[in-house]
């Protein structure tokens, strides 16, 4: 520098104008310089009115002409600048401004994408953040991620596609730049999901970020030439412009989509790199559309999760993964607060009581913390958006609620909005409302409460939802994040557990905090925060998301103490284990790798590498050990049971196993095995087989060795299984880790009951029966097999000929009894109906055969399986027939029930007036004709429930379903059976009674299918009969349907059924018909333990 500067100090060098070029309806940026303040001094130069300026920069910004005011302009290659501001420039003030004049050779500097390349030379600098020492750099993830693309795409011409893992909050844009930058990327495409991001990106690489900040690009290198692809390339003229003028290339895949495939193409091959935005956005089919055309490119995604927003991992290999946990030890993030609300009212309601937990949130945090929060509520919509701000501004004016969403007209009040809620000041608002506008890449680290009023539609964008607030701000103003939640939202806590699923990681930046959780939830929070006390296996996975199978080998055990973490000792040489220990419930879980042979062949190179669970609960009170294996043979779990106990400790096994069948109502046995007494022998009976089995073993020739029975308990469908050998019990379901620790203990309550001998433990099991003839009571019902009752009614279909019709648009029931006691089905929709009957006789190959006999031939298809004749699907689903005497069938089997139910109570039987109704007009029908038994009885219950559905029709659950919110943990649930009188008049007739009680007995299965269930089916039959101008709901409507939905699940169902029929008389009913009644009654009280109520004529 000169010795005679006039000047010495800092100036403010101003930005160049940006460069821009239009092709087609797409445009290429190049903001050359952005300006900069460096140390510089000013001494005359040889240039007449000219002084020279000399910087710290390099050239071409190192020596720059100062023109003085009046001098004329000169022709030279220098840049220049003017001071407009200085009269005299032989006294230069300390600040002064300065503009451009001319640029110089500026104008054709870096004016290329090969020329921009070849300024990066060398001008990449590596430092790292010290935030201790304020040290500016690339943060430690960015760095490792930087090396780790290097590394990727050191070795070879071709690579696999390469993923990176950075957790929102971590740098993942300017990691993307760096690369650009280090590597001297030729020509890159950058493909985004959204055109909010494709904004922002393109913004990132034109102004190349927070880059020169960091100091690990000078402030004045050369920015690249970046074109922004908004609508599709028309051209192969528009594309060579593109190509040969962008060194960045950024747009979406379904605009590339839009191109034509010859100009895709040529663009891939003019691209050396495809780098890729948020990649769990893109679907698979979407990406390999656009993988196609970069094959033999370096490929290089960026993603928050390995999760794609269709539930496949990302593509490609992770080359480095910064996991959550890694961020929050660096203290890129917070723990996140998750607050839980539980609201099963409508829409309205959810939106109130959300916003004032957020609410109460956020003013807990500024008026008690101190701290600076803000609030966003997101929303799925623009209508949604602005009814929720109508609540925010009702409940909380004060806080200024204002609302963003993307739309026409709403440039300038988003503008607005923004402004407000980044002032700081007491006149900024604390409050948005926002669609998606807020989603990734948007950064304000005072936004620190969430209120989820709609859950995100998949994983991903709920983890980059939930990542958006805990990015790092100023320490005395933030604090930690939290998120408000609807768990009364049926997908909530599924997605929730998502999210726990990728990892532990989740588990522990997330606290659930809510004081109004149900006690369910708060018992497995109890149990995992206890296991997390001791050992490293939640350091490995969610305890959260663990779901063990109802499954357990029992133990009894003397010792006075026990040693939990012996297991490791009894385990398969080799293997690893992790574990977690709640010393003061006694309980272990861990997980167990081990290696096996696999099963295909005998190799020695070749294993199996196996991940089991074991769950281990000892209760030193009773002295009972529960142990649950994935495996218990590989884990060898009564070598454990004794390292960890004592020698003493013995397996619980003979006679009590069965125990877990007490209290268990009409229990029908689906499978058994036997040990023949006196020689070494064993039989297992399935189905119908089972008689012969419980046979053998009354008459003690056989000794029972396991089972599985199907039955009722505490009104409830159960499965129960068990082995006497093993001292293994098991449901047929799974749970929390709560939810065995609590199935282990109330079954141990059965089975250490008292022993009964094995022949009084069979006594009341069900019995299948071959029948030679039809059964001799009269058949008051049909309903589908079991399998198609416990599958989906929507993916199951009856086919009338060519027309197709979902089950539950399908009636079943019975035709006339044939001369010969056939049972004939009639199987009817709104627009066919076929009759088969059923024929039973020793002279059929088989015992049975069911003969088409009218209407259309019926086929029967379950999912995408080929649809099968009728005939052939019962042979293996058979319809299920119920009698008069409580007994039932399938096929040619016949299956007694010992009920003795006695009478039905005369004095529980209640009359209404049935004045003006024709007593033969059941229905209402869709015209709601008010002279019908069905509408009389609407007219008799309404005052007793919230909800009354009109369910009348082929599939129905019942003639009337009712609905009624009893308390916080109650729902009623009623279904109301009608039937008109036999020749529509009052009489003794006990055909009367024949089929409304077979409808009864049928329809328990709406209450074991579960009120979600019922749900759908009413849900698809209102919306038939909305479709054609009419209304199933008598009372209530489809969001107070949807209320109790969400409720029952966790609220207990009280259920109910009422039987009308006005063709019987309080005061002249038979012995035959208060026998039917009562058989029914006890059925009920038996499987589902409803109450029964039966409306007669006086």
């Amino acid at each position: 520098m000169s010795l005679f500067a006039v000047w010495r100090g800092t100036l403010d060098l101003p930005a160049l104008p940006e460069r821009g070029l239009k092709v087609g309806g797409n445009r290429i940026v190049q903001r050359i310089f952005d300006g900069v303040s460096i140390k510089a001094q000013i001494a005359p130069s040889q240039i007449r009115g000219h002084d020279l300026i000399t910087t710290e920069l390099s050239p071409p910004y190192r020596e720059i002409l100062l023109r003085r005011k009046g001098a004329n302009r000169v022709d030279t290659s220098l840049p220049v600048l003017v001071a407009p501001g200085v009269d005299d420039p032989d006294n230069l003030p300390v600040n002064f401004e300065i503009q451009w004049d001319s640029q110089g050779e500026l104008v054709t500097y870096a004016n290329t994408p090969e020329k921009v390349l070849d300024s990066w030379i060398n001008r990449f600098d590596f430092r790292t953040e010290d935030e201790e020492r304020d040290l500016p750099g690339l943060r430690t993830p960015q760095i490792g991620a930087l090396h780790a693309i290097s590394a990727h795409f050191a070795v070879g011409s071709t690579f696999e596609p390469a993923t990176v893992v950075l957790p929102t909050g971590t740098g993942k844009t300017e990691t993307m730049l760096a690369t650009l930058v280090y590597r001297r990327l030729k020509r890159t495409l950058v493909l985004v999901p959204s055109v909010t991001l494709r904004t922002q990106i393109s913004e990132k690489f034109i102004s190349l970020g927070v880059l020169p900040d960091a100091q690990v690009i000078p402030h004045d290198l050369a920015k690249p030439h970046v074109a922004i692809i908004t609508t599709g390339i028309k051209s192969t003229e528009e594309l060579d412009a593109i190509i040969q003028n962008a060194n960045v290339i950024v747009a979406l895949p379904n605009v590339l989509e839009a191109s034509d495939a010859e100009i895709v193409c040529r663009l891939a091959d003019a691209c050396s790199d495809l780098i890729v935005d948020e990649a769990h956005h893109i679907t698979a089919d979407t990406w390999q559309r656009v993988r196609v055309h970069f094959a033999t490119k370096r490929i290089l995604q960026f993603t928050a999760t390995p999760f794609r927003r269709d539930g496949k991992r990302v593509d490609g290999k992770i080359i480095f993964n910064y996991k959550l946990g890694d961020a929050q030890a660096a203290g890129y993030y917070r723990a996140i607060n998750l607050r839980t609300i539980e609201e099963y009212g409508d829409e309205e309601a959810r939106d109130v009581a959300i916003a004032k937990e957020a609410i109460s949130v956020l003013r807990h945090d500024r008026d008690y913390l101190k701290l600076d929060h803000l609030l966003m509520a997101r929303t799925s919509s623009k209508s949604r958006a602005e009814a929720v701000g109508r609540i925010y501004q009702r409940l909380a004016p004060d806080l200024k609620p204002v609302i963003v969403y993307s739309g026409s007209g709403r440039t300038l009040i988003n503008r607005m909005a923004m402004t407000q809620l980044f002032d700081r000041s007491d006149a900024g608002a604390r409050i948005v409302v926002c669609v998606d506008m807020l989603g990734e890449g948007f950064d304000l680290p005072y936004l620190k409460v969430a209120a989820l009023h709609d859950t995100h539609k998949s994983l991903a964008v709920t983890l980059q939802f939930i990542g958006r607030f805990t990015r790092k701000g100023p320490a005395d103003k933030i604090g930690e994040a939290s998120v408000v939640v609807n768990i009364a939202d049926p997908d909530a806590e599924a997605k929730l557990a998502s999210l726990y699923a990728e990892g532990a990681d989740w588990d522990r930046l997330i606290k659930r905090l809510s004081e109004e959780r149900i006690a369910q939830e708060l018992r497995l929070q109890d149990v995992v925060l206890a296991l997390k006390e001791s050992g490293n296996l939640h350091t490995n996975l969610s305890l959260w998301n663990l779901r063990p199978a109802l499954s357990a080998q029992l133990f009894r055990t003397r010792c006075s103490e026990w040693s939990p973490l012996a297991f490791r000792s009894v385990l398969p040489k080799g293997s690893e284990s992790w574990y977690a220990l709640s010393e003061p419930d006694n309980v272990l879980v861990s997980v167990v790798c081990r290696s096996s042979d696999v099963a295909w062949g005998n190799y020695q190179n070749f294993y199996d590498t196996i991940y089991d669970l074991l769950i281990i609960k000892w209760d030193k009170v009773s002295g009972a050990l529960f142990i649950f294996a994935s495996d218990y043979d590989a884990l060898r779990s009564e070598k454990i049971a004794k390292a960890i106990t004592s020698e003493e400790t013995a397996l619980v096994s003979g006679t009590p196993i069965f125990n877990i069948l007490n209290n268990v109502e009409l229990p029908l046995v689906k499978s058994l095995g036997s040990s023949r007494i006196g020689a070494i022998s064993f039989t297992s009976y399935f189905g119908p087989n089972v008689t012969e089995g419980l046979a053998s073993i009354e008459k003690a020739e056989s000794s029972l060795n396991n089972l599985a029975c199907l039955g009722y308990e505490n009104g409830e469908r159960v499965l129960w299984g068990g082995t006497q050998r093993r001292g293994k019990v098991w449901q047929q379901k799974s749970g929390t880790i709560s939810d065995w620790i609590e199935w282990t203990t109330s079954t141990w309550v059965k089975v250490s009951s008292e022993v009964e001998s094995e022949s009084n433990i069979v006594r009341d099991f069900l019995r299948p029966e071959k029948i030679a003839r039809p059964h001799s009571a009269w058949p008051i019902s049909a309903q589908w097999g079991e399998q198609a009752q416990m599958r989906f009614n929507d993916r199951q279909f009856v086919i009338f000929g060519s027309s197709e019709i979902p089950v539950f648009a399908v009636d079943l029931t019975l035709g006339d009894v044939g001369t010969n006691g056939e049972i004939v089905f009639r199987i009817e929709s709104d627009e066919a109906k076929s009759e088969y009957a059923l024929v039973i006789s020793e002279e059929i190959p088989g015992g049975y055969r069911h003969d088409h006999i009218s209407g259309p031939a019926v086929t029967f298809r379950h999912g995408t399986l080929t649809a099968v004749p009728l005939e052939e699907y019962l042979q293996k689903d058979p319809f299920i027939v119920r009698y008069s005497d409580g007994t039932y069938s399938y096929n040619c089997y016949h299956i007694p029930v010992k009920l003795d139910a006695g009478l039905y109570q005369r004095d529980k039987l209640e009359s209404w007036d049935w004045d003006g109704i024709e007593l033969n007009k059941e229905s209402m029908h869709k015209v709601g004709n008010q002279k019908t038994i069905q509408f009389r009885t609407f007219e008799q219950i309404n005052g007793e429930f919230d909800i009354i559905f009109n369910d009348d029709g082929h599939g129905e659950a019942a003639d009337l379903v009712c609905l009624k919110d009893v308390d916080d943990n109650t729902i009623r649930l009623c279904l109301v059976h009608c039937k008109g009188a036999h020749e529509a008049r009052v009489s003794k007739d006990i055909r009367n009674f024949y089929i409304v009680c077979g409808q009864a007995q049928k329809s328990i299965a709406a209450k074991h299918a579960g009120l979600p269930a019922l749900y759908h089916d009413l849900k698809r039959r209102q919306e038939t009969w909305v479709r054609e101008g009419h209304n199933r709901f008598l009372k209530g409507n489809i969001k107070d349907l949807s209320y109790f939905k969400e409720k029952s699940r966790r609220a207990r169902l009280e259920f109910e059924m009422i039987l009308v029929q006005p063709g019987g008389s309080v005061a002249s009913i038979t012995d035959d018909a208060l026998r039917l009644l009562a058989t029914t009654e006890l059925y009920l009280l038996k499987t589902t333990q409803a109450k029964l109520r039966v409306v007669l004529s006086p």
